[in-house]
This record gives structure tokens, sequence and C-alpha cells, in this order.
């Protein structure tokens, strides 16, 4: 006996495209029509965010059912009192996926889509406020020769009530600015949706199912545009990318000069004269690929130091501060003299040709004749090696440094090392500084002590 067929409303429906978290997206006919995608909302409780979201859906789509770019609403359906029986629906016409319809054409013809798409979500930020909140391939498509928005379900406007909750992301996974994720009820929409855009970009140029994650810089190896997809602008496009998906929202460019970016795109890949070096990328990027791995470490890991150095001079402006305190022109954060870097790199500390990164400071008072000053001195360093490796020692003295033989006080860390960018690091530099803390007022004694009476 065959199966009764289920109708919604008056489309029957003849199979699913989809389905997310609160709605299933069914093809559907009206007998003698065309296709339609029709969602079909889940949640029956018209005082939840399902629900009233779906509203600002429909809403939206009415209000913009002549806008082009916009994939339009043909019908819906929102009950007094809804039920599994009798559902929320929305009718809209079934375009292609545009990933399906860009699939292996020229990159020039997904960057001329790509500028469709931002062209049309510009002109929805200028005449009516929209931020869309939720661009993904999925959510865009070509019907007729047009490239069109759908899926207005967590659209932002000014005159639609604001339904996120504080603390709960919004926005499309993979694809979502991290100000949507940590606090999207006062995130900006529009930069949002540039991120989205860009991520949006990256994707369809490449014919990859999902972006990496966070920010994309234009140089990073086997996952740029210019790698995945070669072409002589795409370098151009990676860094337009790059921008897009800055961290910091104020740091992306508007939609307005991705507009602008794209139209130029376009211009430079229709230029006659280009010097197509694709091939030769490709060839050489071969031959050197564990050359290229091996210093995209020692660029992260010589960043990692820089970290390292900022923690430590937070950790010491304790002990600068004490030295500033005891005499007001305590000379802080100086180059290391040849003394103390010898100190600094006694035993395996020694500078060796591993050493890939090497910071070295002091703070000192100094009194006395400038022949032969007394001084107290602080002295720090770090020195990285290839292996990741970090060494780190402190010492404090005092003495007269032109004068062969010990000093009068003498206290060093001793050699301590950790693997960069580990907690286990910066327990080391605590622990060393709390010691350090612990010995300068006995060495501030000691100088003081021996200060000649009437010293300037």
């Amino acid at each position: 006996m065959p199966t009764k067929q289920r109708t919604i409303g008056p489309f029957a429906v003849t199979g699913k495209l989809g389905e997310g978290g609160n709605a299933v997206v069914y093809r559907a006919q009206r007998p003698g029509d065309p296709d339609v995608a029709l969602k079909v909302l889940n949640a029956t409780n018209v005082h939840r965010e399902p629900y009233r979201r779906f509203v600002q859906e429909v809403e939206t789509l009415e209000k913009l059912q002549d806008f082009a770019g916009v994939l339009p609403l043909i019908e819906f359906h929102l009950p007094d009192n809804p039920s599994k029986e009798d559902p929320a629906w929305l009718a809209m016409p079934r375009g292609t996926p545009i990933a399906d319809a860009l699939e292996s054409q020229p990159l020039e013809t997904v960057v001329a889509a790509v500028r469709a798409i931002t062209a049309t979500l510009d002109r929805l930020k200028r005449e009516h406020g929209i931020g869309h909140r939720d661009i993904k391939p999925q959510n865009l498509y070509e019907m007729n020769g047009a490239c069109l928005v759908g899926d207005f379900g967590l659209v932002a406007a000014p005159d639609l009530d604001e339904l996120t909750r504080t603390g709960k992301p919004i926005g499309p996974a993979h694809f979502t600015a991290y100000e949507m994720i940590r606090d999207p009820a006062n995130a900006d929409a529009h930069p949002a949706d540039v991120y989205s855009l860009g991520k949006t970009i990256w994707v369809l140029a490449t014919e990859q199912r999902f972006p990496p994650d966070g920010h994309q810089p234009a140089d990073t190896r086997d996952l740029s545009i210019a790698d995945l997809r070669p072409h002589p602008h795409a370098l151009a496009l990676d860094g337009l990318v790059d921008r897009m998906t800055m961290i910091h929202p104020e740091a992306r460019p508007t939609i307005e000069q991705v507009v602008n970016d794209l139209d130029a795109w376009l211009t430079l890949a229709a230029e006659p004269v280009r010097v197509d070096v694709s091939e030769a990328r490709q060839r050489l990027r071969a031959k050197i690929e564990k050359q290229l791995a091996q210093e995209d470490l020692e660029q992260i890991r010589k960043e990692q130091a820089r970290e390292v150095v900022r923690l430590l001079q937070r950790l010491t402006e304790p002990l600068n501060q004490a030295l500033k305190d005891v005499h007001p022109r305590a000379q802080i954060d100086m180059m290391a003299d040849q003394y103390v870097q010898n100190m600094l790199r006694a035993q395996q500390f020694d500078q060796t040709e591993d050493s890939i990164f090497r910071w070295h400071r002091q703070s000192q008072i100094v009194l006395g004749h400038p022949h032969m000053p007394w001084v107290v001195r602080f002295g720090r360093g770090v020195e990285l090696q290839a292996d990741g490796e970090l060494a780190f020692r402190a010492l404090i003295d005092v003495g007269y440094t032109s004068v062969m033989g010990g000093p009068n006080f003498d206290w060093q860390s001793g050699v301590r090392s950790a693997p960069v960018g580990s907690v286990q690091l910066q327990k080391i530099l605590e622990t060393a500084m709390s010691e350090a803390a612990e010995q300068l007022p006995a060495a501030l004694d000691v100088f003081i002590e021996h200060v000649p009476d009437g010293s300037p």
C-alpha cells in the first residue's frame, strides 16, 4: 500500500533539503507550480526565542520582498496556536546552493559572485540597517543567474527586538566572529558579517567545506588561496581575507570597502599583462617544504619568547620600582653590559650556535667616581635554543665594577629552563623573581653601607 504524501499548508512535501536545531527545510510543491524550499519550524511556544526569531525572519522578508539580491518570500503561515499538526512555516524559491553553482568555475567567477553578495549586504546595511549574522555558503544561493542571500533567522535590525541571551553564542559554526561568541548581545552585526564573509570567500575560492578557525593571515603556509587555488592574483585575495578575519572588529574593513576591494580585484584579474608564477611557486614549495616548516616553527617560538620577555618585564616591575624608590635616578631596563652578559651566559646558558633569540637587561644604581663606580645591579636574561628550550638566569650584585675580585654581595638564580610557552616556564620566572625580591633589600643594605658620605 503506497505511503500517503505529507502536505503542509498548500504544499506537498517531496523530500528533505536540510535540517537545523529549530527547523526542517523540505522540498515541496504546490500543484502546477515550481518546487519551493519549505522551512517548517519545530518550535511551538510563541513566547520562546526560536519562535520569535522565526516571526522576525518573516517580518524582515516581507519588508524586503522586492529587494534585489535577497531570496524572496513566497508565502508563510504563523498560526495563533502552533502545534506539530499546524506548524509555522515559510516558503521560498528553491535556489541552487552557491557552492554547487560555483563548483569548478574560474576564480574570477567566484569573486564576481561574492562581490554580488557583498553588495547586497552593503545595501541591506545602508538602506535598512540590517545585519545578517549568519553568512555562510549554505545560506547563499544562485537562481536565474543572480546570487542571493537567504535565511534571515538571526537577522539584526534597528526596528527588531534583540533576542540573544547574554553568554549564548550566535552565528554560523566555523564562520563566526569571536565577538559573536564572547558577547553576541552587544556585538555589532556588521563587522561580524565582514568576518563571516571573509571565511566564505576562502571556502568558495578553495572549494573546501570549512575554513580554519580564527584569524587567517595571508602567509599561512598550505592554507592560503594561493596554495590551494593557484592564480596570478590569489595573493591579493588572501590579503583581503586576512584583513576581513582580524580578531578585533575595528581592524576589519567595512562592508563598503570589501565591495570596493572585490571590484578592484576583478579589474586586476582582467589585466592582460601578468606574470603567472603559480607553477613556479608550487614547484619551489615542494622542494623547501621542510625548511619552511622549520622556519614557521622558529617564528612561533620566537614570538613565544617575546611573550616571555613581556611577562618577565611585568614580574620585575616591583624590583625596578624599589630601585627607583631608593634613588630617583636609578637606571632601569638598560641593555646589559658585558660583565652582566657574561655572568648571565655562564655554564649551559652560554651563547651557542643553537641560540635563536637572546634578551638581557639590567637595572642599577651607580654612585661614586666615574672610573671606579659603586654599583648595585639587578640583571636578568633569557636565551632560546633551536629545540624550543628557553633558559633564564638572574643576578643581583654589589661592588666596584672596575676592580678585579668578587663583589661585596652576590646572588644568582642559577640557570633554569623549560620549553618556551609552557606553564612550567612561567612558574620558573615567578619563583626566580620572588627570590630576587627577597634578596634585593639585603643587597641595598650592603650598597648603602659602603657608599661614602657626600657621594653624588
